[in-house]
């Protein structure tokens, strides 16, 4: 993935990836640091609207898609014989200083996992783990973080990223 800065945030469903997600972006971008984001979804996702020309478009064959107005576009790619790997999206991204992965918590990259002890879910790390980020103590080797506190988990990510 070319030297990218990347990390995932990986965690079983109802860990709070997406709401410990949110507030990192916030708090990096108003640092200054220019993040993409990029979410693993399990089911069949359609962000254009039936009816639209550019859904109709689409459904006539195009097997690629932009939609674009003056503050933003979307691509939307058919990939019916194989689905999009992660390295592909990845270099998809473009004038940013570093790529937020939500779950591909199967993936070799590097990831903060985060664990719930209400969400009644084992515990998961792998090789890739960098650091979990939870609600309770837990006795490990790796860096733990508290999931409550983003901006903790942000000067993590700012000191494994960028050495800062």
């Amino acid at each position: 993935m070319n030297n990218r800065k990347i990390v995932a945030i990986a965690g079983y469903s109802g860990s709070g990836k997406t709401t410990l997600l949110k507030k990192i972006i916030a708090l990096l971008v108003k640092q200054g640091i220019k993040v993409g984001s990029l979410k693993h979804a399990h089911h069949d996702i359609e962000v254009d609207i039936a009816g639209k020309d550019s859904y109709e478009l689409r459904k006539a064959g195009a097997l690629q898609t932009i939609v674009a107005c003056d503050n933003r576009y979307a691509f939307i790619e058919e990939t019916p014989n194989e689905p999009a790997s992660l390295s592909n999206l990845i270099e998809r991204f473009d004038n940013v200083d570093v790529i937020l992965v939500e779950g591909f918590k199967d993936e070799k990259i590097p990831k903060i996992v985060c664990h719930r002890q209400a969400n009644n879910k084992p515990f998961y790390i792998d090789e890739f783990t960098i650091a979990v980020a939870s609600d309770q103590p837990l006795k490990m080797a790796l860096p733990l973080l508290d999931i409550n506190q983003p901006e903790q988990i942000v000067q993590f990510l700012k000191k494994y990223l960028f050495n800062s």
